[in-house]
């Protein structure tokens, strides 16, 4: 009996680590930097506290809003202190950094200073973060800092009427100048986007705002001010906000210029970093392609999660066409 009795604390030991690398095979998403500092991991505040997770789910957005009014004031915890998830790390000062991102990001910062993680998280605390260099997919940078613009010929010029709430994509003639209309897109301005001409900088296949939402393929036009998507409740196509897709075509956004997804895939995709952005205001001319017609989600329609113009293979738009 004594021997059984022995193994029970052995027993009760191997069960609690098993459940802990349970709870911790559940965390997949990034913590995220709130406007106030604070690292906050949804997922692990909602896994951590059954209640919240049965009342907002996975719910970016409601879960912050939770802990930023209430629990903080309760004691409960809002991230795991030294948790990874993916390559995404919260260092030691609190800032997140992926080291593989930035090293993929910045071949230049590679060359001098290669590929090991606390050689690029120097640079990037001394020096990257000054030039408005991204420490994470996602990351929304200083809006004062400059564009990284690149020398050579781009294949495109974009132009957006922001009143008339038209992108029109330009490419060369015969003699190299940007004359011939190629592609229009409709989409949503804001009145804090700026009049000027801009450089694309970097990109985000998923980036993350302060409010919680995520847009999907992002290409940085100035600052804090992004090509990208619609937003979506989290990373995961079937989670769009119809409403605000339903806006496309209105002066509605933050400043950011959101589009369809198929035309921020096609930015994304096409349009390199150094590409030449001139942005400016004709409300009753949107362009030599005019405006296209931005489609409408009923909200009653089960399909209302996704975007109609989503490439991905699962779109039920797509399957039932």
């Amino acid at each position: 009996m004594k021997k059984l009795f022995g193994l029970r604390p052995l027993l009760l030991l191997i069960l609690a680590f098993g459940l802990l690398l349970s709870l911790k095979a559940t965390v997949k998403a990034a913590p995220l930097n709130m406007p106030d500092g604070t690292v906050f991991d949804p997922i692990y505040y909602a896994d951590t506290y059954p209640d919240l997770k049965a009342a907002f789910g996975y719910n970016e957005k409601d879960l912050w809003a939770h802990y930023d009014k209430y629990g903080r004031a309760e004691g409960r915890a809002c991230t795991g202190s030294t948790e990874t998830v993916g390559s995404v790390k919260v260092m030691k000062d609190k800032t997140l950094f992926d080291a593989a991102f930035y090293a993929a990001a910045y071949p230049d910062v590679v060359a001098v200073f290669g590929t090991n993680e606390n050689q690029l998280y120097n640079h990037y605390k001394k020096y990257g973060k000054k030039e408005g260099r991204m420490a994470f997919e996602g990351q929304v940078v200083n809006a004062t800092a400059p564009p990284k613009v690149l020398t050579g010929d781009a294949t495109y010029y974009i132009k957006i009427n922001r009143r008339a709430c038209t992108v029109t994509i330009y490419s060369k003639d015969e003699s190299g100048n940007y004359t011939v209309p190629y592609k229009a897109m409709v989409c949503s301005s804001g009145n804090a986007t700026p009049i000027g001409s801009f450089s694309l900088g970097g990109s985000a296949r998923w980036l993350q705002f302060e409010e919680g939402t995520v847009g999907q393929y992002a290409r940085r036009i100035t600052g804090h001010i992004w090509f990208h998507s619609v937003m979506y409740y989290k990373r995961s196509p079937d989670t769009l906000l119809w409403g605000e897709y339903n806006r496309l075509g209105t002066v509605c956004s933050h400043g950011c210029i959101r589009l369809a997804e198929v035309d921020a895939q096609w930015i994304y995709e096409n349009c390199e970093a150094g590409t030449i952005v001139e942005i400016y205001d004709d409300p009753d001319n949107p362009g030599p392609l005019g405006k296209p017609e931005p489609i409408r989600i009923d909200g009653n329609d089960p399909r209302r999660g996704w975007d109609p113009t989503d490439t991905d293979p699962g779109n039920p738009w797509k399957s039932e066409e």
